[in-house]
């Protein structure tokens, strides 16, 4: 196997507009340097002052020195059948990328960062940047921010790296998309636009038939693994079939959720539709015993029966209820968490207050069952859930208004901050069901970073 390592030096100008002024690579089998390639580029631009104080290289420097189109040929087949590697490697190889767009060549390699795998492989160090990394470890560090010092450096450090992980690195390589395995009327450039940030995708058929919805707070790395999926039939045909994606950004993960459940239930696409019929497959129902106490029961969904709250499986109805018998102080035995006719587990250790050997009384537990009943229904409250937006000077919300679930929408900060109810000028409304109110549940269960503002 063999490793390009890289280091690149910029223009400095807005990330998209970075043009490399130069670039040195090494190549490397774990052990030892094979080669190495180095060379000035002229950006055709100024270099802006920032970056010739940074690196000491000026406009007379780059004077006369290859454009980069003049060395593009050379680059892609020295580094050809190589793990590109670099010490933060998204900043190296999305600067080539978009060099080589420029000139219409897609330039894709597997790739490997030396700060993740170095924080892995080589724990303890205070500061994993590229001067302080190689200081702790004695490598020597020349003209840093010069990239053929940087990168002679980041060959040594790459050489402790290769030999804390036994020269298998095989976890830590990124793997790139092969266009090749994709529909061909994909155009794989729109991944480059696509933010790695919280929303939905679809993807849709060279019919632009929809065929799947989905939801991740990194959309753009969660679209490329399905475009490297090939564990499966299903995932590799539907990988096959996706001709257009389009996205949304939602700013928080609720919303996220929200309408990614909205749309798959609007459209039902095909490839949603086993994940629809088992997305919220059980429930917490309720029932009074012969004794008149109310129990609990996770179970499968049904038809007939209303449940008071939804789960994607058993296992994560069991694990809620639990969550909530404890801040209920509720009984194992009428919650069907622990089968026995006497003392359920809880009462030996003093959670539970002993109405399953008739310490207390019916009326008494039942009434912190229907507390907890009422609290799955937000207690008929009305209020909105705050969470980030999708930019920094807007707040995205959730309203509750009398224990339903009403709608979403984003606002700006000032405004709510002014006015709470000022939301509802941006309210999108929604219509109620059992499944937004349990994604909302648990999503409050899980993110603590979630404002609750009483209306």
């Amino acid at each position: 196997m063999k490793y390009a390592i890289i280091d690149i030096e910029t223009t400095g100008d807005k990330p998209k507009n970075f043009k490399v002024i130069e670039i040195a690579i090494v190549l490397h089998d774990g052990i030892q340097e094979l080669d190495r390639f180095h060379s000035f580029v002229d950006p055709e631009e100024r270099i802006s002052p920032f970056i010739s104080r940074l690196t000491g290289i000026s406009d007379e420097d780059v004077q006369g020195a290859p454009k980069f189109y003049e060395i593009a040929k050379e680059i892609v087949e020295f580094t050809a059948n190589s793990i590109f590697v670099a010490h933060n490697v998204s900043f190296d190889y999305g600067v080539l990328r978009r060099e080589y767009k420029r000139l219409g060549y897609d330039y894709r390699l597997d790739h490997l960062c030396t700060i993740q795998s170095a924080r892995i492989l080589l724990p303890g160090h205070d500061s994993y940047g590229l001067k302080n990394i190689t200081k702790d470890l004695g490598i020597e560090l020349g003209n840093h921010h010069r990239a053929i010092d940087d990168t002679l450096a980041t060959a040594e450090l790459f050489k402790f790296i290769f030999e804390a992980a036994k020269g298998d690195l095989t976890n830590f390589v990124k793997r790139e998309i092969d266009p090749s395995l994709l529909n061909p009327n994909l155009d794989i450039h729109v991944l480059d636009e696509i933010p790695n940030k919280i929303g939905v995708y679809k993807f849709y058929n060279t019919e632009k038939e929809l065929i799947y919805i989905g939801k991740s707070i990194h959309i753009k790395k969660r679209i490329e693994q399905h475009f490297k999926n090939n564990k499966t039939q299903k995932a590799i045909e539907m990988r096959e079939r996706v001709a257009y994606i389009d996205h949304f950004l939602t700013g928080g993960e609720l919303i996220a959720l929200l309408r990614e459940s909205e749309e798959i239930k609007n459209h039902q696409p095909r490839y949603n539709r086993a994940q629809k019929a088992t997305q919220f497959s059980h429930g917490l129902y309720s029932y009074e015993d012969q004794n008149g106490i109310i129990n609990l029961l996770v179970k499968k969904r049904n038809t007939t029966e209303q449940p008071l709250v939804t789960f994607t499986s058993l296992q994560s109805g069991k694990k809620y209820l639990e969550l909530w018998m404890d801040e209920f102080q509720l009984c194992q035995r009428y919650c069907n968490l622990h089968k026995t006719q006497g003392a359920c587990f809880n009462h030996t250790i003093e959670k539970c207050l002993g109405a399953c050997v008739g310490k207390e009384s019916v009326e008494d537990y039942n009434k912190r069952v229907k507390a907890l009943c009422s609290n799955l229904n937000f207690g008929g409250e009305s209020f909105l859930i705050i969470d980030k937006g999708r930019t920094s000077n807007e707040y995205s919300f959730v309203s509750i208004k009398k224990g339903q679930y009403e709608g979403y929408g984003y606002i700006y900060r000032y405004l709510l901050k002014r006015d709470r109810n000022k939301f509802k000028k941006y309210l999108t409304k929604q219509e109620t069901n059992r499944d937004f109110h349990s994604i909302i549940k648990m999503q409050l269960q899980k993110d603590s970073k979630l404002e609750i503002l009483p209306l």
